[in-house]
């Protein structure tokens, strides 16, 4: 009887360990959602996060897409991966925090020189404004930037790119009021990928997958990267930069802008957002400062 006892135990602690080396593998998901029950202001983590946007009726959810509805102006929507505006999400050295979006585009913008559509992390815990996170509709594109501190992608957007270098990643460095409006508010990391043969523009009704990743990879070194891929064609267009002064590790949000379908699309329809927290010990081991 003892040594049954025994022998469970020890089955039980190898079950335990091995159950949690499988969780530690994928990381924690902070958030998946997939608007599966059409809506987009409710805000229950992990399974959905509250949407708002700049302009009530350009941003709509049904069953199983939420789509953003691109005008003639600029457009703004925001979300928040954390369940206050207290406590974000910290990177330790070798963290890693992903954002991949699954989404389909509208009818596609003319080759143009703007890089109009732009979508970033950003640490709005720390704000200078209250309440620090949004809680409905209806506020300026020009506003939410307020000690807001992040990286995002500035994205030429079009049927046919105008450069070989359509991708910039940039650091928000003057923190006034506006948060994605003002491009004179970021430096730029570094732009990509510089050859575009494979993936010369986006296509309307084409589904891809967008993802943006943050990985601390020292005291102050945050490795940045940005990628579409075409899962129809299976092509890949993809950038990466390191900010080798980087002093925030704090993020809780998601904001995108558009600044018009003349430069982007007529509309973005996302499927799946997921947001992924991937520990230090199951990521490539982190460079020294």
């Amino acid at each position: 009887m003892k040594a049954h006892m025994k022998l469970t135990r020890q089955m039980t602690l190898i079950f335990t360990v091995a159950l949690g080396l499988a969780l530690s593998a994928h990381g924690t998901v902070l958030l998946d959602d997939t608007w599966a029950d059409g809506t987009r202001t409710d805000q229950k983590l992990p399974s959905k996060s509250a949407w708002y946007s700049s302009k009530r009726s350009l941003l709509t959810a049904t069953a199983n897409s939420m789509t953003l509805a691109v005008s003639t102006g600029s457009v703004m929507a925001i979300t928040y991966f954390t369940t206050n505006d207290v406590s974000p999400v910290r990177l330790n050295v070798g963290d890693k925090l992903t954002a991949t979006f699954t989404l389909t585009l509208g009818k596609m913008a003319p080759v143009n020189k703007s890089l109009a559509f732009r979508l970033g992390l950003f640490n709005f815990a720390d704000a200078k404004f209250s309440p620090k996170h949004v809680n409905a509709d209806k506020f300026s594109t020009s506003s939410q930037g307020d000690g807001v501190t992040g990286y995002a992608l500035f994205q030429n957007m079009g049927a046919t790119f105008n450069k070989s270098t359509p991708m910039d990643i940039r650091k928000h460095t003057t923190l006034n009021t506006a948060l994605l409006s003002t491009s004179d508010d970021w430096s730029s990391l570094g732009t990509g990928p510089g050859n575009i043969d494979a993936f010369p523009g986006f296509a309307e009704g084409t589904q891809y997958v967008l993802q943006f990743a943050l990985q601390r990879t020292g005291t102050n070194s945050l490795a940045i990267d940005a990628s579409w891929s075409n899962t129809v064609s299976g092509a890949t267009l993809a950038t990466s930069v390191t900010d080798g002064v980087a002093t925030n590790f704090n993020f809780d949000g998601i904001a995108l802008r558009s600044s018009g379908f003349a430069s982007t699309t007529t509309k973005i329809v996302f499927h799946e957002l997921k947001v992924e927290l991937t520990p230090a010990s199951t990521t490539a081991p982190a460079k020294k400062p």
